[in-house]
């Protein structure tokens, strides 16, 4: 298990971030929003080095100015908690579906 993915899942449960809760449930249902980060840096010709560690910034970024994009605490919550849970119950229905 990854341990980013249990950070990224407890910051999103207890409703802190949606940021991260986005972050958890891309992970969870296989859909990699930092690969994708990496692939816009790298047709850009941006540096490898650079392609490795900006994803990481840009997320921090993000998160640390969630509040001035959804000023509402209890819309965020609402919003990380729920991320996380349809992204469970998405998970477990692939699973269900592969079967």
């Amino acid at each position: 298990m990854n341990i980013f993915a249990v950070n990224w899942f407890i910051k999103g449960l207890r409703g802190n971030s949606v940021t991260f809760a986005l972050l958890f449930a891309s992970f969870l249902v296989g859909l990699s929003l930092s690969h994708y980060v990496k692939v816009v840096l790298e047709k850009l010709g941006v540096h490898w080095l650079y392609v490795m560690i900006l994803p990481v910034v840009f997320f921090t970024w993000l998160a640390k100015r969630e509040d001035r994009i959804i000023p509402d605490e209890s819309k965020r919550k609402l919003w990380a908690r729920g991320l996380i849970a349809g992204s469970i119950l998405l998970a477990v229905l692939i699973s269900w579906i592969r079967k």
